[in-house]
């Protein structure tokens, strides 16, 4: 690994860095990327401690000091794994990833457009380490008993279909498997109880799972549905064709899937406010309010 020629000064290549303009090394002056305000203070706070408060010294300049030029990877993973928020505290991995980003980043600049040495650094997951997967967002409880509610309650068009897509996802279906349950793949005439084949969760139509049992709540629903079902020939019959129809026998799309959740959510006045943006798979992730029901044809 060489140096760069000239021993630069890093601190006047990241200025105008992020100020967006520089000079190459040919002397050309060359007008780079618009930074947003964010990126710009991150980036400077990170590299190099601009803006930083007394005491904090943990950004890549100040750590790794001569060795600006001449530095190995080794390096870089050492300083992300001592690095700290403002406040002192430990930084999240996901924060530390995204300052291996900026070292990475600022490196690159200096390679491809200013001629420096390649430094050949590895992905950022080497040098920063995994960055553990961010929580699902789910509902509360609470929320899922409310769109259990609204559904219900729900008097907008086509109210059956509606409540048993709601119920289907509260049981836990993602939207591209509620979306491919077909009509033909629903049995119940077994003396165990009504069951069904569900759509595996890669979503391929021909992908189905064994018979399961049909939750008790959701059979409710579906027997209030299949009489008004939609169907229409060539696209789906009494007895064939998706389970969930649009008014022309098509089956739902995902377009229309998400919206017609978010329509029998905003019926509900504790849903309101996440409604517009509410995902049918952030419902399927959720704890389902017939968890502790159980399976079979009867009301209680």
């Amino acid at each position: 690994m060489s140096a760069a020629v000239g021993a630069p000064d890093p601190y006047a290549i990241l200025r105008g860095w992020l100020a967006g303009a520089y000079l190459r090394p040919d002397g050309q002056e060359v007008t780079g990327r618009a930074w947003d305000d964010d990126t710009r203070y991150r980036y400077g706070l990170l590299l190099a401690g601009f803006e930083a408060p007394p005491g904090w010294t943990y950004d890549w300049l100040s750590h790794i000091g001569d060795l600006v030029w001449h530095f190995e990877p080794l390096h870089i993973q050492n300083w992300a794994s001592h690095l700290t928020n403002l406040d002192g505290t430990p930084m999240a991995a996901a924060s530390r990833g995204r300052a291996v980003s900026a070292v990475r980043s600022f490196y690159r600049h200096c390679q491809d457009d200013l001629g420096a040495a390649r430094w050949n650094l590895p992905p950022r997951r080497a040098l920063a380490g995994p960055t553990p997967p961010a929580p699902r967002e789910q509902l509360t409880r609470f929320q899922t008993d409310a769109l259990r509610t609204a559904a219900d309650r729900y008097r907008g068009p086509h109210p059956e279909r509606a409540r048993l897509a709601a119920y289907m996802t509260l049981a836990g279906l993602r939207p591209g498997q509620s979306i491919a349950v077909v009509v033909q793949h629903i049995h119940r005439d077994n003396a165990a109880g009504p069951t069904w084949r569900l759509p595996m969760k890669n979503n391929s139509a021909s992908a189905v799972g064994p018979l399961t049992p049909i939750p008790r709540p959701v059979l409710w629903a579906l027997d209030e549905y299949l009489p008004a079902r939609t169907h229409k020939a060539p696209h789906s019959t009494k007895t064939h064709g998706p389970l969930l129809l649009s008014r022309t026998g098509r089956g739902l799309d995902r377009v229309t899937f998400p919206r017609l959740l978010r329509e029998v959510a905003a019926t509900h006045p504790d849903l309101t406010e996440i409604a517009p943006t509410l995902l049918p798979d952030v419902v399927a992730h959720s704890p389902s309010p017939f968890a502790e029901e159980q399976h079979g044809t009867g009301r209680p």
